[in-house]
């Protein structure tokens, strides 16, 4: 019996060219989830990313308890399972928002205890700050379902990889900036007003992301495809374009995870490199992947997902690879080291969230899409999340532990670093099994991404300077 989850044309399997398909207006008002976007980066790039995690380590955290906390937005994704049911009943746009307005309380109680007194425990601030992360990362792991959805929804597949980059760019853009302001904060004399100043940005970020919230456009209840029955989640699950996706997708979010989670620590204690300087890093590597977004946003559509996903492994096997390196001591770390895993960060980083999102826009079916979305959105995020979770307790238990192949000094992060380069090879291999057949060839592929697409940003350029000269 065939799947009712099966394409309906038969010849979609066929060879397409991806530049002979058709393409679509946007939606009126789709400009108003780029700002919206701006401003949400701006909230979320502080409260889970390295600021929050400099915070703990601040407080003196172990590697378990900064896994643990980075592992709850990821985890509490599960959630969308059973939310998902209650997303086309409700409508989009009514669910996200409130969700997200919700959530944007818990960032208050956040900033209040970063501004405590050093006399308070660190011990009861970590635990304030864990309880108010598990809140928060809650009422987000239940609203975010009705948010790839509903994107996926309005925008016409034809100009997915283009709304995508847009997106991802505005995003790159308010991270960038609200990092460099960050990372200046922290070189302030006192931690206290240091962490306090900067999580209320993040909290002034997420109340004004709502207001352009309510201005994307919606899709009436009505018109959402919905699935009365019962919902045959195994085969949802084993429908197989979908699980071979799923399946590459959790090997490369395995070595992802883990690196999100301990790149700071490993700056921080082992490369001995200032709070303010791991901010301006991730900075610099923002400003790599918003430069790959603005150029890869229109090849993409073109070009398929399997190529830009292939370069994106292989940037970051070789990222991995070198600071394995480093910290086994064969490769020196100074700043040309630091330039180059800059780039393959930054440049990998863009390849991936781009053509990954775009990727499981276009296999999954309009019949059961919140489900498939949030089965897709669970199993990565579980895998973002549990696997940090168990690697503290190595990080801790390894402590200071090294030994010696030759010039190769085996130590907790050299081992780390080598596990993750060899978990993105699997991934490639994986990425084999996965059908796409709107793909260019790797060589025309290659010829656009380093010849053609970087010409035509030159020109573009030029034209915009003569303009402006004339």
């Amino acid at each position: 019996m065939s799947s009712p989850f099966a394409p309906k044309d038969p010849a979609a399997d066929a060879p397409v060219d991806p530049a002979d398909a058709p393409v679509d207006p946007m939606p009126v008002g789709i400009h108003n989830v780029y700002i919206f976007e701006v401003f949400n980066t701006t909230s979320w790039s502080i409260i889970l990313g390295s600021p929050m995690l400099l915070f703990l380590q601040h407080l003196k955290a172990s590697a378990t308890v900064l896994a643990f906390a980075a592992c709850l937005a990821p985890v509490l994704n599960i959630l969308q399972i059973p939310s998902a049911r209650f997303v086309e009943r409700v409508g989009y746009r009514r669910f996200v928002l409130g969700g997200w307005t919700s959530r944007s309380f818990f960032i208050v109680g956040m900033v209040i205890v970063a501004f405590l007194p050093d006399t308070v425990s660190a011990t009861g601030r970590i635990i304030a700050i864990l309880v108010l992360s598990l809140c928060f990362n809650t009422l987000r792991g239940i609203s975010v379902c009705g948010m790839l959805p509903w994107f996926t929804h309005i925008i016409p597949e034809s100009r997915r990889g283009e709304f995508l980059a847009k997106d991802q760019l505005a995003g790159a853009l308010a991270a960038i900036t609200c990092l460099f302001v960050s990372g200046a904060l922290l070189r302030l004399p006192n931690p206290q007003y240091s962490f306090g100043t900067v999580f209320s940005i993040s909290a002034m970020g997420a109340f004004t992301s709502l207001i352009f919230l309510r201005r994307v456009p919606d899709v009436p209840v009505e018109k959402i495809v919905k699935n009365e029955a019962s919902l045959p989640w195994r085969e949802m699950l084993f429908y197989p374009p979908f699980l071979k996706y799923v399946r590459y997708n959790m090997i490369i979010n395995m070595a992802l995870g883990v690196s999100g989670v301990f790149w700071v620590r490993y700056f921080r204690l082992f490369l001995h490199v200032s709070a303010s300087n791991v901010i301006f890093v991730s900075c610099f590597s923002l400003i790599v992947t918003a430069t790959g977004l603005f150029l890869v946003g229109t090849l993409i559509d073109r070009a398929g997902n399997k190529p830009a996903l292939t370069v994106s492994g292989i940037l970051f096997t070789l990222h991995f690879a070198v600071w394995g390196a480093v910290a086994a001591g064969v490769i020196p770390f100074n700043l040309w080291v630091l330039c180059l895993q800059t780039f393959t960060s930054g440049l990998a980083g863009a390849l991936w969230n781009l053509a990954n999102v775009r990727m499981v826009m276009g296999i999954v079916p309009a019949m059961g899409r919140p489900h498939f979305l949030a089965l897709y959105s669970v199993a990565s995020n579980l895998t973002v999340g549990l696997v940090p979770l168990a690697w503290g307790p190595i990080m801790d238990h390894l402590g200071t532990w090294h030994t010696s192949w030759g010039y190769w000094q085996w130590n907790s992060y050299s081992l780390l670093y080598t596990m993750l380069t060899l978990t993105i090879i699997v991934g490639l291999f994986a990425l084999e099994h996965v059908a796409e057949p709107k793909t260019m060839t790797w060589n025309v592929f290659m010829r656009e991404l380093l010849v053609n697409t970087p010409s035509r940003a030159v020109s573009r350029l030029v034209g915009r300077i003569r303009d402006l000269g004339d």
